[in-house]
């Protein structure tokens, strides 16, 4: 099973942003073992900052989130993802691709943060941005040996995934609040997962391609939710889901 398809079977299922958090930043630091994975809110408009570090670190996660917001400006991986446009906001970024170890440090983004943290490599992707001061991601921390090209690569593929996957656990709505009421129906496991992601408004070309299905396999397994939900449509069978 390729990487990103094992990815989203290991994740979809997932109840809840605090477990999905976790157990997508265990996979990571599988995928690209270093010191640590860490989940990135920044707003800069606020401003705000939240950060999760698996595993730990020398800081704790509150202390690294201010310094992610005292330091952001002087971040070389921070600012790309302000600075860009179009497609190339979603591309993943390698810290070296962007400056050379002595411009690095002599950031203070280095000295009082990267420095600290235990960290001179990172490679990192966005989850989500709805403004240029408001992005959520990835970044996977090493220290000594960079990030090679594969794993560019492996980052490339695993991204899309995440970002589906963000916004199948942005709505605290759709929690295990739900389950009883799908179980009383017989709604399947399966079923249940394509509900939530039909929830947050992705296509079912963009549901197959995360769980690995095709469009029509989708379609069937809806169609089956719908039929032991008494209903007929994706907004009647949500409404009774949630308890609306």
């Amino acid at each position: 099973m390729e990487p990103a398809t094992e990815l989203a079977a290991d994740l979809v299922g997932l109840h809840g942003r605090d477990e999905y958090l976790r157990a997508a930043s265990e996979l990571l630091y599988k995928l690209f073992p270093g010191e640590n994975v860490a989940w990135n809110v920044l707003d800069g408009d606020a401003p705000s900052a939240e950060v999760s570090v698996y595993p730990d670190c020398p800081l704790d996660d509150a202390d690294v989130a201010r310094i992610l917001l005292e330091l952001w400006e002087d971040h070389p991986l921070v600012l790309s993802y302000v600075e860009a446009r179009g497609e190339a906001i979603w591309s993943p970024r390698r810290l070296s691709d962007l400056v050379t170890d002595g411009q690095l440090y002599r950031t203070r983004a280095y000295r009082e943060g990267l420095a600290r943290l235990g960290t001179n490599r990172q490679l990192s992707f966005l989850a989500q941005r709805t403004s240029p001061l408001r992005i959520q991601g990835w970044t996977m921390n090493r220290l000594g040996r960079d990030f090679s090209d594969d794993e560019v690569d492996l980052a490339r593929h695993v991204q899309p995934v995440l970002r589906l996957l963000d916004l199948a656990f942005s709505d605290g709505r759709l929690g295990r609040q739900w389950e009883g009421i799908a179980e009383e129906h017989d709604v399947t496991g399966r079923e249940q997962e394509i509900l939530r992601l039909l929830a947050q408004g992705l296509t079912g070309m963009a549901i197959g391609h995360l769980l690995g299905i095709s469009p029509r396999t989708v379609a069937k397994h809806l169609e089956h939710a719908y039929s032991k939900l008494g209903c007929t449509n994706r907004i009647d069978a949500l409404r009774l889901l949630r308890g609306d």
